[in-house]
């Protein structure tokens, strides 16, 4: 019986640590065209997801607007903005990726 419990506990634990992730976080600072940081202030992002290396094929696009805190700090979910291109939940994260 204990083997029967094991079996199934690996098995729901397996399809669980298999799912396809819906966002993740990502933070970064805004600098303005000075290199200083935006403080409180609006900025716009655009996040591709590449494949391979830096001038890869992309998988997938999105944008976001933001508004920075005291420091330039702006808090995103990449897979949560708008996208516009591709689609988050069909990317093959097996593969090598770029952000």
């Amino acid at each position: 019986m204990k083997k029967f419990y094991a079996t199934i506990g690996l098995f729901i634990a397996t399809l669980l640590s298999a799912q396809v992730p819906q966002a993740f976080s990502y933070q970064t600072i805004a600098f303005n065209t000075s290199g200083a940081p935006i403080a409180n202030g609006n900025v716009s992002l655009k996040i591709s997801i590449l494949e391979n290396s830096a001038t890869g094929t992309v998988l997938y696009t999105e944008t976001h607007n933001k508004t920075t805190n005291a420091k330039g700090l702006v808090n995103l979910n990449i897979g949560q903005g708008t996208p516009t291109t591709g689609n988050f939940g069909s990317i093959n994260w097996g593969t090598k990726l770029n952000l």
